[in-house]
């Protein structure tokens, strides 16, 4: 057992030099407009395998829909299953000391709790996140979108609990949409139709400091009953100062909220009035156009030989193959992989054990001539580490007593892999270091 840990801390040592940019990369957390990350050095030429012809992207990318002819090149695969994926597993399965000394958290004892905790009503409104407007009823019928099926083999109710006017209906899933800007601030309140106010005056004061409002905003749902979280327009605030009708520049360092990773946002809405916390069960992402996460899922279709997307039950990806991990490492999987990691506390030590993807179902009676969508949709399946994968805190100790002093002494560290057998349940890797 001890040897097993021992491995386990040793393999995700491995990967802490590669994948220590993980925990402070906006665009590996937050995603924005539809689930579009923010663009980074491999989406600058898409890292795909396709015809050249393919457009480059801008900030304004409207998102990619899924092709399997276009999937990701080998250096970006490497990338999200070895330095992202990989760590974040590692992360998973750790406990919370374990998970931050993999991080290197200067805290003592070392942490990878998130500073956010409980339900965050104040903090989220001294921070100037609003409420917006959201028609819930519409916006969470799920059997509307063509996810019946698939909600209700994942074991969850399919239908709203609110309707159009906010009143309770008979589902469990809430639709929100948070926005960083305050909706009803008017230009001039008594006009007959009265005007937001720009984004960028917007204003808001924290501890003496005015920053302004970013346009970001979070729609997602939350099903505490049958325990998930449902993903749907992402727009974090990184991402949205970018857009020429809020900032249309680049914050500068400061000039952000502190609290604005969608992990954090998820976590205040999840914990709210939840008697049950622990029950979360399931991540979804809908209708996801994320230009990486879309290249990682065709990539990972062309490696298992799967030429389109289906309905349920779609087609499946263990978190231990390379395939689960790319896609744990994705700008959406590494949303709810850091909240699992940043609530260890609250959550106990819960890791993703497999993603899903599928398609909408066909409606049962279309309109004449209505073409059935094929969005591609998410679906990560949580669970609790088995006892006997925690990396404990004596073997963490060791680690940090034995191994950590030398492995700063090392002015060279490599480590890579070399073979990958049995779909991934085997795997040689080399580790070089020099002195």
């Amino acid at each position: 057992m001890v040897l097993k840990w021992a491995f386990a801390m040793a393999m995700c040592l491995a990967t802490l030099v590669v994948g220590r940019f993980i925990s402070s990369s906006t665009s590996s957390v937050d995603v924005a407009r539809r689930l579009i990350g923010e663009l980074d050095n491999y989406n600058a030429s898409f890292g795909i395998v396709s015809a050249p012809q393919f457009p480059a992207p801008v900030p304004e990318l409207a998102g990619l829909d899924f092709d399997p002819a276009k999937y990701a090149n080998e250096d970006m695969w490497k990338r999200y299953v070895e330095a992202k994926g990989n760590h974040l597993v590692c992360l998973m399965q750790a406990t919370d000391k374990g998970a931050g000394f993999l991080k290197e958290d200067k805290r003592s004892p070392p942490s990878a709790a998130s500073p956010w905790s409980g339900d965050l009503r104040s903090e989220l409104a001294t921070w100037f996140w609003h409420d917006g407007d959201y028609d819930k009823g519409w916006e969470c019928d799920w059997e509307r979108i063509g996810l019946k099926k698939a909600f209700h083999a994942l074991g969850l109710n399919a239908k709203p609990a609110f309707d159009d006017d906010g009143d309770p209906a008979d589902g469990h899933n809430d639709c929100l949409s948070i926005t960083h800007y305050n909706g009803e601030d008017y230009e001039d309140p008594e006009a007959v139709w009265p005007q937001m106010k720009d984004v960028k005056d917007q204003k808001y004061k924290v501890n003496g400091k005015e920053y302004t409002a970013t346009g970001a905003y979070y729609q997602f749902a939350v099903n505490k009953i049958g325990g998930a979280i449902i993903g749907k327009n992402l727009n974090n605030p990184a991402a949205s100062v970018l857009e020429g009708h809020n900032w249309g520049r680049k914050a500068a360092p400061g000039e952000l909220p502190d609290l604005r990773f969608c992990s954090d946002i998820y976590w205040g809405h999840w914990a709210r009035d939840n008697p049950n916390v622990k029950n979360i069960r399931v991540y979804g992402a809908h209708h996801v156009v994320n230009d990486a996460t879309v290249l990682l899922v065709a990539r990972a279709f062309k490696n298992k030989g799967v030429q389109a997307l289906a309905p349920w039950p779609g087609t499946s990806f263990p978190a231990n193959t390379d395939e689960g991990k790319a896609l744990i490492g994705s700008p959406i999987g590494a949303i709810v992989a850091h909240m699992l990691i940043q609530h260890k506390a609250e959550l106990g030590i819960k890791h993703i054990s497999k993603i899903t993807v599928v398609t909408n179902e066909s409606k049962e009676n279309p309109k004449f001539g209505e073409k059935p969508r094929r969005d591609l949709h998410l679906f990560f399946e949580i669970e609790d580490v088995p006892v006997d994968e925690v990396t404990n805190g004596s073997i963490e100790e060791k680690l940090e007593r034995k191994s950590s002093p030398a492995i700063r002494e090392y002015k060279y560290f490599r480590s890579k892999v070399l073979r990958v057998r049995n779909e991934g349940k085997e795997m040689l890797r080399e580790h070089i270091m020099r002195i």
